[in-house]
């Protein structure tokens, strides 16, 4: 085949390491990347990725139209774990294969996670919003042990989180529609969606959804949930609906929340107005090892996929197929 062309859709690329731009140039790929500083806009994507065999995407949409209008594309891959922002049967009917990045996420995830449950259990955004303001407010706080923490959604990211938890000694419960008690790792207790949330002192939300199936946890949910509780969201902004969150911890019936996840990004929405609410841009994988990981990975899983492509057109020519594990 000719020159493939390889659009990095990624605001940030290659800032904590040249490797992964180093691999996409020594496979004699055309590199050409988003030079905006931000995420690409859908109204964007078209024109940006016109002549791109592949991407490497973020979070920024894939849906049917856009795929339609790159009759050239022939690989997404996602640095990072989730499709819900690629049309995966238009891709299908496209021959457009889709990758991600599952492994390099779990840690950096769980890490920041473990940070924000922290945080709220001993009132940091409050201590430290009154310090910036000259206040010297105390504030008493809770030991996790104190808690029962509810996790909905038990994958890797999900035990990871348990097991770094455990070291604290809280009751840790666990919704998953797709376990049995069996599953659970001894400790752990699981529990139906409506117990886990009438029980918690605080739910962290850990699960894959698709966006049709809209908010996890609405108003109702956030009913259910423990009087003076706390929600903390590092998976997916849709997950939430943030009005009736905004709403409830307004009438004090929760006492705060964390989000790194917002329905629409860069959040501008009223939790970002409020003081118990620990709001962060969508940085839960941004370390530096975690990033560089990414990466490497995402342009590595590029050009493996035209080299399969390569070899099986070299074998039907005659000609001796390139190696699957070439770097």
């Amino acid at each position: 085949m000719g020159r493939v062309v390889a659009y990095i859709a990624l605001q940030q690329f290659c800032e904590e390491d040249v490797r992964p731009r180093q691999a996409l140039e020594a496979a004699g790929f055309e590199v050409r990347h988003n030079t905006l500083g931000r995420r690409l806009r859908r109204e964007e994507m078209a024109e940006a990725l016109q002549g791109a065999d592949a991407v490497l995407a973020g979070v920024e949409p894939y849906d049917a139209a856009l795929l339609a209008a790159l009759p050239r594309l022939r690989c997404i891959s996602r640095c990072g774990t989730g499709t819900d922002s690629i049309d995966l049967d238009a891709a299908a009917r496209q021959g457009i294969a889709v990758y991600t990045t599952p492994n390099e996420v779990v840690e950096p995830v769980a890490q920041l996670t473990i940070a924000m449950i922290l945080a709220i259990a001993r009132n940091l955004p409050l201590h430290a919003k009154d310090a910036w303001e000259g206040r010297w407010t105390k504030r008493t706080g809770f030991l996790l042990a104190e808690w029962t923490i509810g996790l909905v959604g038990f994958g890797r990211i999900g035990r990871t989180v348990a097991r770094h938890l455990s070291s604290f000694r809280p009751r840790i419960a666990v919704c998953d529609p797709f376990l049995q008690q069996r599953d659970i790792p001894e400790g752990v207790e699981l529990r139906e969606l409506a117990v886990l949330l009438a029980e918690s002192d605080l739910v962290s939300l850990h699960v894959s959804r698709d966006r049709e199936l809209g908010a996890l946890i609405g108003r109702n949910e956030l009913a259910m949930m423990k009087r003076g509780s706390y929600l903390v969201n590092t998976a997916r902004g849709f997950l939430v609906d943030e009005a009736a969150l905004y709403d409830a911890i307004m009438r004090e019936h929760l006492a705060g929340a964390a989000l790194d996840v917002f329905g629409d990004e860069p959040y501008t929405g009223p939790l970002a107005t409020l003081p118990q609410v620990l709001c962060t841009p969508h940085v839960a994988t941004l370390t530096k090892a975690s990033r560089a990981a990414m990466e490497y990975q995402c342009a590595k899983r590029v050009v493996e996929h035209f080299q399969r492509q390569d070899a099986a057109v070299g074998t039907a020519a005659g000609r001796a197929p390139i190696a699957q594990g070439a770097k």
